[in-house]
């Protein structure tokens, strides 16, 4: 890992993110500037207090999660470590497409905080367990909401094979876990077939593209020569299975506190809407009918479909998706007038204030280059173990 090239890289993905904010607010500002003062001017501060505390709980309720699931293996792991992992890998999943970089920098925070990083792996799966859970039950809930014709918000249409989508792929993601823990034999063997399928096409390939200069490592890599990253998934099942059977044993209490606090943190997010709705001064009863419930849970089911189409987004930041996405299922009770602050609002409290807080952790590790000696060493232990 080179740090000056991962610095750079981390600000060019910041700074586009950022620029195709400022330039969908700079479009809609200088259409709809006198909608965005005569809104601002009734603008209520304690409330938007209010979201901005209940938007910071999500990272608070993530490292907590991961606190409690990390003791199990590792007494001495702090809240504050865990705390900080998270904002960290909330800082990386909105700067990097589909959050691919999330849980890589939060295993170095954590390595950086004392952690074995067997633990952590443990630890960090039985999170996305925890994740995966939370989004197969809220899609099977929508799915059955819009079946029975009981959730109708402008878009919802739109997004519906999105959520059949997710919680085909949520659900597939789960049974490996399971399969991990109560059967690994039938996981190994399915990750056989697979590998022996994806490596016809795709060791040709790589030795194609090693011809190129450019893509020189993909044919030199040790870890990716034939048969070396199928030995390594199939020693990972083992150490899953061993590692699950530890919180089977005494660690139950936590993993159901930790999906808990999955809800929590979710929840948590999804209700700085229905907050900013009252720092604007607007109605939290909508318009129209949308869902079955108290107004507020109303909101907290339209921000569940709405994250669905952000976890997913190709883009960093969900820049685009998020912004029209939000327009489109909060119309209910955004007026027209107040789509412009309602945005602005939305997209500061609920996507970049914690986005903010996890970006000084990460350049204040990258400055003292932790995470690049930390790194090294987490994988030098890796390859010992896997050695001996």
């Amino acid at each position: 890992m080179n740090r000056a090239t991962l610095i750079r890289g981390i600000q060019l993905i910041v700074a586009l993110t950022l620029a195709t904010f400022a330039f969908l607010l700079w479009r809609a500002v200088t259409l709809k500037q006198a909608d965005l003062s005569s809104a601002l001017s009734t603008l209520n501060p304690l409330w938007l207090l209010v979201a901005a505390a209940f938007a910071l709980q999500e990272g608070v309720c993530g490292g907590t999660r991961m606190f409690v699931l990390g003791r199990v293996l590792c007494p001495r792991l702090t809240w504050r470590t865990a705390v900080s992992s998270e904002f960290v890998l909330m800082f990386v999943a909105g700067v990097t497409p589909g959050q691919l970089g999330a849980p890589i920098a939060q295993v170095a925070t954590l390595v950086e905080g004392g952690m074995p990083f067997e633990a952590i792996a443990t630890a960090e799966l039985l999170t996305a367990f925890c994740t995966l859970l939370f989004f197969l039950l809220s899609g099977a809930a929508l799915m059955v909401l819009r079946s029975q014709g009981l959730l109708v918000v402008p878009g919802a249409a739109g997004l519906d094979w999105l959520v059949g989508f997710s919680s085909v792929v949520f659900g597939a993601a789960l049974l490996a876990l399971i399969l991990c823990v109560v059967h690994p034999p039938l996981l190994k063997w399915i990750l056989r077939v697979g590998g022996n399928a994806l490596a016809m096409p795709w060791h040709p390939l790589r030795r194609g593209l090693g011809l190129v200069p450019w893509f020189k490592v993909l044919r030199e890599s040790p870890t990716l020569q034939p048969g070396i990253l199928g030995e390594r998934l199939l020693r990972a099942v083992d150490r899953v299975h061993e590692g699950f059977a530890v919180y089977l044993q005494r660690g139950r209490w936590a993993v159901l506190q930790a999906f808990g606090l999955t809800v929590a943190f979710f929840w948590a997010r999804f209700s700085v809407a229905f907050f900013i709705l009252k720092g604007l001064g607007l109605s939290t009863i909508p318009h129209t009918y949308v869902a079955p419930g108290p107004p507020f849970a109303q909101i907290i089911t339209v921000q569940t479909l709405l994250n669905f189409a952000l976890y997913l987004s190709p883009t960093p930041g969900a820049s685009g998706i998020a912004e029209a996405g939000s327009n489109t299922l909060m119309s209910p009770w955004v007026p027209t007038a107040y789509e412009l602050p309602y945005l602005v609002l939305w997209r500061i409290l609920a996507l970049f204030l914690c986005m903010f807080v996890g970006g000084a952790y990460v350049f204040r590790y990258l400055g003292t280059d932790v995470l690049e000696r930390r790194a090294r060493e987490a994988e030098a232990a890796q390859r010992a173990l896997e050695g001996g």
